[in-house]
């Protein structure tokens, strides 16, 4: 693949300064795009590693803290509360203890003991009211819990006295402990409340300086607890969806979905922190933006971008400058070869780059002198060569204009652009008459020339030439002349570079004469064979006349009657077969002319078959005919059974020993094919062409003239066809004639 070709024209140097920009800016790009992906990854890599390892350390900090608070819960309750639940005896001083230990406990600001029914029956702590409340809420929640379980759940509590307001809300977390009877039946609850800012303090530690960083706190529904920008206080549990940015919807969605990736926009890592089965879970959520993250790596950027200027000047500068260098002696070796190409003097040509740019110089002006030397050579050549062109020509054309040949030259179109004399003389026209005019004109009237021009073409198409190929043509004064037609392509000098061709037309009468005379010659030669087997045939057939006359006689002698008519009865058939013969032989023998028309193949093979059928079984020989197709041709019957005459015998003369001879037709393509095929001893593979040639024969002088398989072929030649031995046989021989069908003539 040349590259070169998918750009616009270039200079030398400037495709050299665009090789030298890119080798050298290419890496480089390479190389930054390259870091700069590995370090965004990489920094975000380690800020998720980072992230992860931060909401996991405050997920263990809030959940040390709640299973703090169970701990306490679990313990006020087997020591104290839940013997209260069921009605046992406790220890004196048993509130003022669980008070102590309330006031002490580092996460819970209050205890409550409440019964099946959902009333306080105890309370302890920081703001502290009177026993008697209600804690339905807890006693249904209690009721949803199986013996031993505990659950932790957010609610928002109201503070009744000293440390909070009278009837503040209060967020905190709610540890419920059910008490159970020894029968598995719910007795009642002991819930421990923390605040929930004690008990997710750690959030705010966890929270990071990071510009676009956030941490976030979410219940099952997606609710926030808690989040670093937008809810950092605990004055109320939760804040509505409505409020949030769409970030924080975002990660609330995320984080009902049980989803763990990459946003659009920002890095997220979520944990769940548990409460319990019957609690549910919350979701702690930490998410960093990646503008923020990705400042520094665009940062980086901008510095390597005005690098990448800096370097792509500078690199831009040495490429002009060493395109300059390296293109100088280019351009003075263009300059001389334009100077030699006109003839000029290169003599000053100098190149002093000590590498091989000055090796081709000085090679160069060498070639330079060498040119010079052979350039006057040549143009002495050439002038004599000139002559010598001009007067072949002159020859040439004085050969064309005084061949006794017809030469007709024809455009791609088949018009007439040359004739010459032997063309006038032949054909009655002077040049001005037919130059520029159809070939067509000298084509005989009637429709055979169509299948003269479609054998034309064919052979122009296949072979490039038809060679003596003996047709007719039409004169002046109208005379239809016998000639041998060599029609041979030659490119055409129109723009298409279509194909014309030139023709050579011989009049060939005399040569017509002597194959007439050579077919009747041959048909007298059938004719000597013929008369001796007819004459064995009517021999037969007079000794039976004669000894039936001599017995008619005889009974005429005697008076009787009895047998006269069935012996004149025997000799009316038998004069009747005589009749027949004699006519069948007169026919062939016939040398009156035929009017070409439809012609029966079939028919042919079964009058030739009638006249041989005897003589070939006295010969030992069989002549069948096999697979003959329905098909007619436009010809004469004479010749066309001079040709199967001709397949025949020479068969017959193949097989001295005896054998078949089988003869068919077949139709293919708009043509047919007769076929003569013999079990004798097949024809050389070296002879396989001279055997159409007159007087070539392989049975001796004695046997045979050498004429009859010319006349074939000259027959075919005449019904526009052809005749040929096929190849490779595995025994005798297959002579096949194909004829043009008159269906693809009308």
């Amino acid at each position: 693949m040349n590259l070169n070709k998918l750009f616009p024209r270039l200079s030398i140097r400037a495709k050299l300064g665009i090789a030298f920009v890119l080798v050298a800016l290419v890496p480089l790009a390479g190389v930054a795009a390259i870091t700069t992906r590995m370090t965004v990854d990489r920094l975000q890599t380690m800020t998720s590693l980072a992230m992860d390892r931060d909401v996991e350390l405050a997920r263990s900090e809030v959940e040390r803290t709640l299973h703090r608070v169970e701990a306490d819960v679990m313990f006020l309750t087997e020591a104290f509360l839940g013997r209260l639940i069921l009605g046992d005896r406790t220890p004196p001083g048993t509130q003022a203890t669980v008070d102590r230990f309330v006031n002490s406990a580092p996460f819970l600001f209050r205890v409550k003991a409440i019964d099946a029914d959902g009333l306080v029956i105890y309370e302890a702590g920081t703001g502290t009211g009177a026993p008697g409340g209600s804690g339905f809420y807890y006693s249904w929640q209690a009721e949803r819990m199986t013996p031993g379980q505990t659950l932790f759940h957010p609610v928002e509590v109201r503070g009744t006295g000293a440390g909070d307001s009278a009837q503040a809300s209060i967020p905190a977390v709610a540890v419920l402990v059910p008490v159970h009877d020894a029968g598995g039946r719910l007795r009642g609850v002991v819930v421990g409340e923390a605040r929930a800012a004690t008990v997710f303090e750690g959030l705010a530690l966890v929270a990071p300086a990071t510009p676009g960083a956030t941490v976030s706190l979410l219940d099952a529904d997606g609710l926030l607890l808690y989040h670093s920008e937008h809810k950092r206080d605990w004055e109320s549990l939760l804040a509505e969806r409505a409020g949030e940015t769409e970030l924080s919807a975002q990660i609330a969605d995320l984080a009902q979905a049980g989803l763990k990736l990459r946003t659009n926009s920002h890095l997220v890592s979520m944990v769940p922190i548990d409460l319990g089965p019957a609690g549910g879970s919350l979701t702690l959520v930490r998410a960093v933006a990646l503008d923020a993250l990705n400042a520094p790596v665009r940062q980086f950027l901008g510095w390597v971008g005005i690098t990448g200027a800096v370097v792509l000047a500078l690199v831009i500068a040495l490429a002009t400058l060493a395109a300059r260098q390296l293109t100088r002696p280019i351009y003075q070796l263009q300059e001389a070869a334009s100077r030699l190409a006109t003839g000029g003097d290169v003599s000053d040509l100098a190149v002093d780059t000590n590498d091989e740019l000055e090796d081709l110089a000085r090679d160069f002006g060498e070639m330079a002198a060498v040119l010079a030397r052979q350039r006057r050579q040549l143009e002495e050549v050439v002038s004599s060569q000139g002559q010598q062109l001009a007067q072949t020509h002159a020859e040439l054309a004085d050969i064309l204009a005084h061949s006794a040949d017809a030469i007709i030259g024809l455009d791609p179109s088949g018009r007439i652009r040359v004739w010459n004399q032997g063309a006038q003389r032949l054909f009655g026209y002077s040049p001005e008459e037919v130059l520029g005019g159809d070939a067509e004109l000298l084509l005989p009237l009637g429709r055979e020339h169509q299948l003269e021009r479609e054998f034309l073409l064919r052979g122009m198409d296949e072979h490039g030439a038809v060679v003596n190929y003996q047709t007719s043509r039409r004169t002046k004064d109208g005379r239809i002349i016998p000639v041998s037609l060599t029609q041979t392509a030659v490119v055409g000098d129109d723009r298409d570079g279509r194909m014309g061709s030139s023709l050579i037309l011989r009049d060939i009468t005399l040569q017509v004469q002597l194959e007439e005379h050579m077919r009747r010659s041959e048909r007298l030669a059938t004719m000597s064979l013929l008369a001796a087997g007819l004459a064995h045939e009517i021999n037969n057939p007079l000794a039976i006349i004669g000894n039936r006359l001599e017995l008619l006689a005889r009974a005429v002698a005697r008076g009787g009657h009895e047998d006269l008519q069935q012996d004149v009865a025997v000799l009316r058939a038998h004069t009747t077969r005589l009749s027949d013969l004699t006519r069948t032989l007169l026919r062939f023998a016939g040398d009156q002319d035929e009017t070409a028309g439809p012609v029966s193949l079939p028919a042919i093979l079964a009058r030739v078959q009638a006249l041989l059928e005897r003589t070939f079984t006295a010969r030992n020989t069989r002549l069948e005919i096999t697979d003959a197709q329905h098909a007619v041709v436009l010809g004469t019957p004479t010749a066309l059974e001079t040709v199967c005459l001709n397949l025949v015998l020479n068969a017959a003369d193949a097989m001295p020993e005896g054998g078949t001879v089988t003869m068919g037709v077949q139709c293919d393509s708009g043509v047919a094919r007769l076929v003569v095929t013999d079990q004798g001893t097949g024809v050389p593979e070296g002879l396989r062409e001279r055997i159409f040639e007159p007087f070539f024969t392989t049975k001796g002088p004695q046997r045979g003239t050498g004429l009859g398989l010319a006349l074939c072929r000259t027959i075919a030649g005449h019904h526009h066809g052809r005749i040929w031995v096929e190849p490779n046989q595995p025994s005798g021989s297959r002579f096949i004639v194909e004829l043009p069908l008159a269906e693809s003539v009308a």
